[in-house]
Parts: structure tokens; C-alpha cells; sequence
């Protein structure tokens, strides 16, 4: 029986915005295949080495924020120029959420500034409560991010084989050149 394949996933934003500190394993069935997600869950206070480490271990990230404390939005931008920073290659899989929409009463982050943010980032965006997900936003949220962190390694994959081919293909030329010559 095949093992199920794996995929490591970082949440980060401000400490408050609605995370917990801990790593836990989730399997999950997506698009009929099982899936094992291991979650990092950072409580958003650690420091800078802590932090790059954490985005290196990760193949995919949910950057959360607040929708009731603008400056947790605010840090979101930074948080992901330091990803990219950290990741090289830039354009690493993410999804934003914003989260608490059960307190919608004392919003300070509109839903179209979200939704913005996210299509300058070129990732989905949910909003959702993490406390009253009646809908399955959040559970959304880490299947679509497991879906593109899932497309990303097959198209790497098969970039490499084709580009190992090729580097095949030219060192058998180079032979037959030599030899013919």
C-alpha cells in the first residue's frame, strides 16, 4: 500500500489573530487521494531565527490576520516579502485568511481589502471564524493550499526528469561527436 504523501504547512501571523502554538498531523482525503498534512502552528511571537526556520521547513503557508485588528493585516505584506526572501524561488504556495468573522460588529479589515491584498499576492483568500467554522472555511483553506503545494511539486518533478533527460541526451551528442570525429 502506497504511503500517503505529505505535506508540511506553517501558519503565521500576529500572536492574537487566532493561533496556537503547537505541530500536529492531519490526515485529510483530498480530491480522493489521502493526505498527511503535518501543521506548524506558530504562536506569532517567535524570534526572527525562529521564524525563517519555520519557512524553510514548510512547503506551504496560511498567513492569518485579524479581521478586528488592522495591524495584523498590516504585518501580513512583510511577513511574506520575508517568505519569499527565505524561500527562493519567489511565488511560494500560500493562502491568506481572515479570521474572527464571527465579530464582524468590530471589524476593522474589510472583506474587499482582503480579497485584494490576496490577488496582489496571487493566492486564494478565505475569511472565516476559527471558533465557528459552520461552513469549513478553514478546512477549505488547508485543502487548497495542499492542492497547490501538491501542483507545485509535480511540475517540479517533472521539470527535473525533462531536464535531466536533456542533460542525458547532450552528454550521449557529445560522445557520439567525439567519436565520429
Amino acid at each position: 500500500m502506497a504511503k500517503s504523501p505529505e505535506v508540511k504547512l506553517a501558519v503565521f501571523g500576529r500572536a492574537g489573530v487566532g493561533k496556537s502554538e503547537s505541530t500536529y498531523r492531519h490526515q485529510a482525503n483530498i480530491d480522493d487521494e489521502a493526505v498527511t498534512m503535518e501543521i506548524l502552528d506558530t504562536a506569532g511571537q517567535e524570534d526572527i531565527q525562529q521564524r525563517e526556520g519555520h519557512m524553510r521547513w514548510g512547503d506551504g503557508f496560511v498567513l492569518v490576520y485579524d479581521i478586528t485588528d488592522r495591524g495584523s493585516f498590516e504585518e501580513v505584506a512583510p511577513l511574506r516579502s520575508l517568505l519569499e526572501e527565505v524561500k527562493k524561488p519567489k511565488n511560494v504556495p500560500l493562502v491568506l485568511v481572515g479570521n474572527k468573522s464571527d465579530l464582524d460588529h468590530v471589524r476593522q479589515v474589510g472583506t474587499e481589502e482582503g480579497e485584494r491584498l490576496a490577488a496582489e499576492m496571487a493566492c486564494a483568500f478565505y475569511e472565516c471564524s476559527a471558533c465557528a467554522d459552520e461552513g469549513g472555511a478553514v478546512a477549505e483553506a488547508f485543502h487548497e493550499l495542499c492542492r497547490e503545494v501538491r501542483r507545485r511539486k509535480a511540475v517540479q518533478g517533472k521539470t527535473r526528469r525533462r531536464s535531466s533527460t536533456t542533460h542525458v541526451k547532450q552528454a550521449i551528442n557529445k560522445m557520439l561527436t567525439k567519436i565520429s570525429s
